[in-house]
């Protein structure tokens, strides 16, 4: 964990304070009317998990633990505690984690219209553009259930509230030898076409787009298989962008057998996963190399679009014990500011904001406690006490914001 000291002395070089930072996208309007949904370009999306439940709910995996049917004391899956404050009753269940006022800490389920509706709500709020719904592969034979209702209520919520959808396809748990992946997804395309169909769902370049997480990062799908996965889609009309692994343009250019640099090279968009690959003592560096040049001269030369990766912090040490509790420090905001300001500057086709509930790694960016609204009974990480709960959304929205004028 960096030291206040280093904190201090990068803050110094970056001209920032350590609260909230004012920005260039502060000097512009929201963006809160209805999105054009013909176009990624100038938009800030999020990725949306969609995956809690509540205890024994759906698969039974609440995703709020580990290792235990239901959260308990030392055996809980998440870092962070979302902020319920307006959340449907229905959609609630009480937790043993007792918070300063006596109460008890309450978690939420997806399965919940509600609860997506507010949601997306949230979004249209704070001026994000929609989101990348995760689809992940263990799940896409699933023809009804709670994977399948969150994908609809994304879609009416997408459509009431004037933001975009995309569905977002992870390859974990997918593997070249044990199933026809190419298949599977066509298939289940196929099956979502009411969700597709949907005026909410964006497009680009005269195509539904399509996202396929993991090349890179998913040994057990093959690059052979990676290219007959992106060849079948982009034959069958869609636009793919892939999230590849933050070292890609290196991979390529190394161009050993079996890898996937001939994946990438089919891309019609690539965006580099880059959560973990740097903290706020490191950040420019990342950008001004790797990001301004390195990747962007790669992907002009082969005439391929950008999306770049934005994230406030990270922090999974309930899920993995030895892990080092708030490894990715937040600052008060300025980690995250810093990289929506370095985004911005290099006017990808959109910004990808990971994650917006993604409470188990830390990175959720929709409204949490504060530490001194925590649990007493059990460790977790908290946003600053000078914060307001939606102070991330708030960012995002105002980066949105300046990528949308920076398209104009």
């Amino acid at each position: 964990m960096a030291s206040l000291l280093r904190y201090m002395a990068a803050a110094a070089f970056f001209g920032l304070g350590s609260c909230s930072p004012t920005t260039l996208a502060q000097k512009s309007g929201r963006q809160v009317s209805s999105i054009d949904r013909s176009t990624l370009n100038g938009k800030f999306f999020v990725g949306y998990q969609a995956w809690f439940r509540k205890p024994l709910e759906d698969d039974g995996n609440s995703h709020w633990t580990t290792d235990m049917p239901t959260p308990e004391i030392g055996h809980v899956g998440v870092d962070m505690i979302p902020n319920v404050t307006g959340y449907p009753p229905e959609c609630l269940f009480d937790t043993p984690f007792t918070i300063p006022d006596g109460g008890v800490a309450q978690f939420y389920t997806n399965d919940c219209e509600g609860v997506v509706d507010l949601h997306f709500k949230m979004m249209e709020d704070h001026g994000i553009s929609g989101a990348f719904m995760q689809r992940f592969y263990g799940y896409v034979d699933e023809a009804n259930g709670g994977w399948v209702n969150i994908l609809n209520y994304a879609k009416d919520a997408a459509e009431k509230y004037g933001r975009g959808l995309v569905i977002e396809y992870d390859l974990n748990g997918a593997a070249t030898s044990s199933t026809n992946v190419t298949a599977t997804f066509l298939a289940d395309l196929a099956a979502l076409g009411s969700v597709i169909s949907s005026p909410a769902y964006m497009h680009h370049n005269g195509k539904p787009v399509i996202e396929i997480w993991g090349f890179g990062v998913v040994n057990e799908v093959s690059a052979d298989d990676g290219v007959a996965i992106v060849t079948a889609l982009k034959d069958a009309g869609w636009y793919v962008i892939l999230g590849v692994q933050q070292a890609w343009h290196a991979e390529l250019v190394e161009d050993q057998p079996g890898r996937f640099g001939p994946v990438y090279r089919l891309a019609d968009m690539i965006q580099p996963w880059t959560v973990g690959a740097y903290g706020i003592d490191n950040y420019e560096d990342f950008h001004d190399g790797r990001q301004a040049v390195e990747d962007a001269d790669a992907l002009r030369d082969l005439g391929i679009e950008s999306s770049i990766v934005v994230w406030p912090g990270g922090s999974s040490s309930n899920a993995n014990p030895s892990e080092v509790f708030d490894h990715f420090p937040r600052w008060n905001g300025t980690f995250y500011q810093n990289q929506l300001d370095g985004a911005v500057s290099l006017k990808p086709s959109f910004i990808f904001g990971a994650m917006f509930d993604e409470v188990n790694e830390g990175t959720a960016i929709f409204p949490v406690l504060r530490n001194r609204e925590l649990p007493t009974n059990q460790k977790f990480l908290g946003i600053d006490d000078d914060m307001e709960p939606d102070v991330y959304l708030r960012m995002a929205g105002d980066a949105a914001s300046a990528l949308a004028v920076a398209w104009q």
